[in-house]
C-alpha cells in the first residue's frame, strides 16, 4: 500500500497525491469537496512549500479512509485499519494538555499524535473534535436532554470569528485560564458576553471580555457518560 521507507520523508502534499491517485481524485474534486481556495494545492507543491495545518485537518474531516498517522507523518499504512468502524471519528483532546502551550490552541491539539478517539454513528459531520465535560455548572434537571453532565463527551465545532456567536446558545470558550462551556447572552457593554450556566442556583451568571476568549466553538451534541 505504501513505501515505507520514502513516505516518511515526503511533505504532507506529496502524500496527498500519493492518496488522491489511489482514489482516482482531481485537484478539482478535492478542493470541491473540501471547500478550499482554487489554487491552494498547487502552490503547496512549489519547492519548500506544503499545505497547512488547517488544510490537513479539513482533509482528514472529508476522506475518513485515510490513516491521520500516515497522512501527517508518513507512518503506517495509507489507509486506516479495515477493523475500524465504517462511521468517521473525532479525535478526543484533553483539555489541559491543549492548554499548556501549544502555539494552535484546541485546533492544533486535534492533530497531536496518538490521541484518543471518539466514534458512533449519528456525530454530526461538522464536528472537529471532542472534549470531555468537568462539574456540575451545565448539569439541567428540569431539561435532561439540554444537560451537560460531568465526564460527558462534547462535541465541539471551531468557529473562527467571534461575530458568529449567537446569543442564547452554548459554546466551548478556550480562554488564558482554561476552558469552559457556558450559554453566552449579549452584554450591554459590546466587549463583553455574559457566560450563563444551566445550574444557576450553584453557579452565578458572570461577565467575559471577548478579547479574553482565544478560541471559540460551538457545541455539535453530547455524550454522557455514566460510569456504574
Amino acid at each position: 500500500m505504501t513505501d515505507k521507507n520514502n513516505s516518511s520523508s515526503q511533505r504532507i502534499i506529496d502524500r496527498l497525491d500519493a492518496y488522491a491517485r489511489f482514489r482516482n481524485l482531481t485537484d478539482a474534486e478535492i478542493t470541491r469537496e473540501c471547500s478550499l481556495a482554487v489554487g491552494t494545492l498547487g502552490k503547496s507543491r512549489k519547492p519548500g512549500k506544503d499545505i497547512s495545518r488547517r488544510v490537513a485537518a479539513i482533509f482528514l474531516k472529508q476522506y475518513t479512509d485515510i490513516s491521520r498517522q500516515w497522512f501527517l507523518y508518513g507512518e503506517g499504512e495509507m489507509m486506516r485499519d479495515s477493523r475500524r468502524p465504517d462511521f468517521p471519528t473525532f479525535p478526543l483532546i484533553d483539555t489541559t494538555r491543549a492548554e499548556c502551550g501549544r502555539p494552535g490552541g484546541l485546533s492544533e491539539a486535534a492533530l497531536a499524535d496518538n490521541l484518543p478517539v471518539v466514534g458512533l454513528p449519528g456525530i454530526p459531520r461538522e464536528t472537529d473534535f471532542f472534549i470531555q465535560a468537568a462539574g456540575y455548572s451545565m448539569t439541567y434537571p428540569e431539561r435532561p436532554e439540554l444537560s451537560i453532565p460531568p465526564g460527558a463527551l462534547v462535541g465541539v465545532s471551531k468557529i473562527n470569528e467571534r461575530q458568529s456567536m449567537r446569543w442564547g446558545e452554548v459554546y466551548m470558550l478556550s480562554t488564558v485560564d482554561g476552558v469552559v462551556i457556558k450559554k453566552l447572552l449579549q452584554d450591554d457593554d459590546a466587549e463583553f458576553v455574559r457566560c450563563s450556566s444551566y445550574n444557576r442556583e450553584e453557579y452565578p451568571e458572570f461577565r467575559m471580555r471577548k478579547d479574553e476568549i482565544l478560541e471559540c466553538g460551538r457545541i455539535t451534541c453530547v455524550i454522557p457518560v455514566y460510569l456504574r
